[in-house]
């Protein structure tokens, strides 16, 4: 039999019944009310509130529950008594603002889910007396006891709804990445030389996943397309890496492993004249600060390490994702590392800035990799009128300076946190 299969209320002989209002009002007959003095029915109003987005119920939904609990009382809810609200259709439909068929409708549809249930009198009809206390003597119209019995019920629902929102967004979040991995993979391997074979294929199966993804409304059907996805981002830099191995002389690439390096900076001329440009521009910025730290360290194979950050520069990792949001949106972890920073800086930051590989290589064998990574992401901080020529031409005149041991990236980093944090903020390193 169907549960929406109408069955005469043989009680009433008014209100046809289906399967499903039987339910409820058998569920609303095995509430038996709480002990008296702990009923607070605005915690029921607001369990259903969390999870009535959830439960497909039709619109104005919340609105009428609401405001049949605020009828009723305390002591409604207790052992002893109901809580029944007992509004005229007319009240409800001047209430709503809607017609009296559709109130009819909206009714009907609520208790069909469950979330009141309907006592008329044996005409139909809805209306309730209290006795001088203010308790229930007689009452016939709306009982809302199954938000109390359905209480626990409805905070699972919004909790799941909440782990869900939190996942999908991730997920999300990983599709933009996996993408932008991809198109980037792609501006690469098309500098490199001819595109492999197999470049058009992934590029239109990428495509069709970001529009299956659009539409995906369910964690785990969104989790199966972001794995495709991040498939074929993990063949896209497979080829980069590939295709980079037999050109590359130096191949610092990424990773800033040490290497042996060519000293000079740039073979191509017209780097060189924008990394003089770049230089004296920052030069002339960096004349209005009347300290003079001291120089950065230079980093160049044979030397020791330079100080950590939080040393030489006072300064977390967690501190320069704030300092720097660019950076920041490819750091997936709450507190990354700076292994995880200079990853996100040399991968993602770089390309996005139009920093060459073997400027992005000479610079962490000059500066070093958390030195390289500060200081792009120092870049990634100024407008793009700043610049003169490009960022990566300022970055390739910060690379130059500090290979002459005349970098000062404290000055920069002392005013982007007065700009952001003020003089006397609180998140400085001691």
């Amino acid at each position: 039999m169907s549960t929406t299969a109408q069955i005469p209320n043989q009680i009433t002989g008014a209100r046809r019944m289906s399967l499903t209002m039987l339910v409820a009002r058998d569920q609303a007959d095995g509430f038996t009310g709480l002990p008296r003095g702990t009923a607070k029915p605005l915690r029921f109003l607001a369990a259903f509130q969390e999870a009535e987005p959830y439960l497909g119920l039709p619109i104005h939904a919340f609105k009428l529950v609401s405001w049949l609990v605020k009828q009723t009382q305390g002591q409604d809810w207790e052992e002893g008594s109901r809580p029944i609200a007992w509004p005229s259709a007319r009240r409800q439909a001047e209430f709503l603002g809607l017609s009296p068929g559709r109130v009819k409708a909206l009714n009907r549809a609520l208790f069909e889910a469950g979330v009141f249930v309907i006592r008329d009198n044996e005409q139909g009809k809805r209306y309730g007396r209290r006795s001088a206390d203010g308790r229930i003597i007689e009452a016939f119209g709306f009982d809302l006891s199954p938000l109390a019995v359905r209480f626990d019920e409805f905070i699972r629902v919004a909790a799941e709804a909440r782990v869900e929102r939190d996942r999908m967004k991730a997920l999300r979040r990983r599709v933009t990445l996996g993408r932008r991995a991809i198109r980037q993979a792609g501006e690469t391997l098309a500098g490199l030389g001819p595109m492999p074979e197999a470049w058009p294929r992934l590029q239109a199966e990428t495509a069709d996943l970001v529009a299956a993804a659009k539409g995906v409304e369910r964690s785990d059907e969104l989790a199966q397309l972001v794995g495709a996805l991040e498939r074929r981002k993990t063949e896209a830099e497979q080829w980069v890496k590939d295709t980079a191995k037999p050109v590359e002389t130096d191949p610092e690439g990424l990773v800033c492993e040490p290497h042996t390096t060519s000293t000079n900076l740039s073979q191509n001329p017209s780097d060189t004249v924008i990394a003089r440009e770049e230089s004296s521009r920052a030069e002339r910025a960096e004349r209005k600060f009347e300290a003079a730290p001291p120089p950065l360290p230079s980093g160049s194979a044979g030397s020791a390490a330079p100080a950590s950050p939080e040393k030489l520069l006072r300064l977390k990792a967690a501190q320069l994702l704030d300092l720097a949001p660019r950076l920041g949106r490819y750091v997936l972890t709450e507190n990354a590392s700076w292994r995880e920073i200079v990853d996100a800086a040399g991968s993602w930051l770089r390309p996005e800035l139009g920093v060459s590989p073997s400027l992005w290589g000479e610079a962490c064998r000059i500066m070093g990799r958390e030195y390289a990574a500060i200081a792009l992401a120092l870049v990634s901080t100024k407008d793009k009128g700043h610049f003169s020529s490009s960022a990566g031409g300022y970055y390739a005149g910060m690379v130059r300076k500090a290979e002459r041991g005349e970098l000062h990236l404290e000055r920069t980093l002392w005013a982007l946190r007065e700009a952001k944090w003020g003089k006397a903020d609180k998140r400085r390193v001691n």
